[in-house]
Parts: C-alpha cells; structure tokens; sequence
C-alpha cells in the first residue's frame, strides 16, 4: 500500500471515529466537556473573488476590497478572504479595506478573540490627499478623486469634460454612467452638481454634435436622417440612465428629452 493510500484510510478511520464523538479525548485535550456538538460540514464559499490583489515593487501581496458601507461582517470576510489568499500563493497578504461611504466609518479593523488575533488596514479614502487623483491623465483616477475631500470640484469636473471629449461614444457613455453612480455616493455633492455640472458633463455626448460621428455621419446622408440619428441616440443614453436607476427629471435635463417623452418610452420598453 502507498502512502498516499494509507493516509487516506488514516483520515478516513479517524474521520469515521470522531463521528462517534470521542469525548473523553476532547476534555484530556482542551480539559472542559463538550456542550454541543456541531455540523461539521461547511457551504461553499459563493463568492471567492476579491476586489483587487496585486503583488507590490516590494514583492509583497496586497489585497484591497472597497466598502462603501459599514459592514459588521467584514473582519470575518477579510479573514476568509486571507486564507483563500495564502492557500492560493503560500503568502499572508497585506490587506486594506478601504471605505468610500459618505456616513463616518465604523468598520472594524480585526477580531481579537481568546484563541485569535487577526487585523488589517482600515482607511476612509477623504483622508487622503487625492490632488494627484485629480491631476492625472488616467479618467480612472478623475473619476475616483469624487469620492475625496477635496475643495475644488469645479477644477475636477473641467477635467473629467475635457477627457470626456476625446472619448469615442462607446468608452464616454461607460464612463458617464460610472460617474453618475459614484456621485450618489456623495448626496451633497450630487445636489449641488447634478443640473447644471451632470449637463455640462454630458454635453459633449449629446450637444456637441459636429464631435460626434453619428452626427457626421448623418449629415453626409442628410440632415433628415442625422438628426434622427441624434435623437436615437438620446433615447438609447436615457434607457441606459433608466437602468441605474436615475431619476427622470435628471435624465430629462442631460438628454433634452422630456419628461414625457421619457415615461412613456419606459413604460413600454424597460
């Protein structure tokens, strides 16, 4: 017989063994009784994907999960998550959680029980200076910096409308639809900058047509049909804004649809 094959029988005797529960062994072990006896057999994990794992310059693992609410379970996540991680790379990795929500944190950092001590990084991302997320040529970066404590929001929106514009259509809708949502993150913000700034933003995908090429090509097949073209397009950006759950005041403002014209294409069509 192999080793891998007397091992097996080993675990499963043992296995068989402790079925029965041996509980005289449990108390020369731990010296107490059992009270109950548990199942011993777990669900699987649902969800084993992580927000981000990357390995740092260092050659350290990092892993980073985003929160945007004060979730009480998150130690526990966060130690799953760690285990996955060192079973997967044979590295414990340095980890963070990091909270974007707009009430103040009160997530906790680490379990501190009588047989185990665990902890990781809890960060509240207005605690940073995010003047480099503004700066940068990454709209990634532009994008994110909304959730920052930062004090000059008129600066951030010209930036996020000049990257808006030189967008092709498909890559300028995702983004808008991304900034819109982040923004609901921040209520006083997204009141005092839905009308006038979401407008501004969206413009360059709905107002200035000579930089869009269904406008171009509409025009080169005539203005009739371009402007057709325009118009579906309106419809098409005010569906998807339907599906995030927008309210049709703002979608009627950014398109230039009315507010009419909206509900009854939703009740139809979505």
């Amino acid at each position: 017989m192999s080793d891998h094959s007397e091992s097996f029988v080993y675990d499963r005797t043992l296995r068989e063994l402790f079925h029965e529960v041996p509980r005289t062994l449990i108390k020369l072990l731990v010296n107490k009784e059992i009270k109950e006896v548990l199942e011993t057999s777990f669900p699987k994990v649902e969800e084993r994907r992580v927000d981000l794992l990357t390995r740092l310059e260092d050659d350290t693992l990092f892993h980073l999960e985003i929160q945007s609410i004060n979730d009480t379970l998150m130690p526990k996540r966060m130690l799953k998550y760690a285990s996955l991680i060192y079973e997967s790379y044979d590295e414990f990795p340095f980890q963070m959680v990091l909270y974007v929500g707009d009430l103040d944190i009160k997530i906790s950092s680490k379990i501190n029980e009588k047989n185990l001590r665990y902890n990781y990084e809890v960060r509240d991302i207005r605690d940073f200076d995010c003047s480099k997320l503004i700066e940068s040529e990454d709209i990634t970066d532009n994008i994110i910096a909304i959730l920052c404590n930062i004090k000059d929001f008129d600066k951030l929106f010209v930036k996020l409308q000049e990257k808006l514009l030189k967008l092709d259509n498909k890559r300028r809708e995702d983004y808008l639809r991304k900034l819109f949502y982040l923004l609901r993150l921040r209520p006083n913000i997204h009141k005092k900058y839905k009308a006038k700034k979401q407008e501004e933003l969206a413009m360059p995908f709905i107002i200035e047509k000579e930089r869009d090429p269904l406008y171009k090509d509409g025009l080169q097949k005539g203005k009739e049909e371009g402007l057709k073209k325009v118009e579906e397009t309106k419809f098409a950006i005010a569906k998807k804004m339907l599906k995030q759950n927008l309210d049709i005041k703002m979608i009627a403002e950014i398109t230039g649809l009315s507010k009419e014209e909206i509900k009854e294409f939703s009740s139809k069509d979505l």
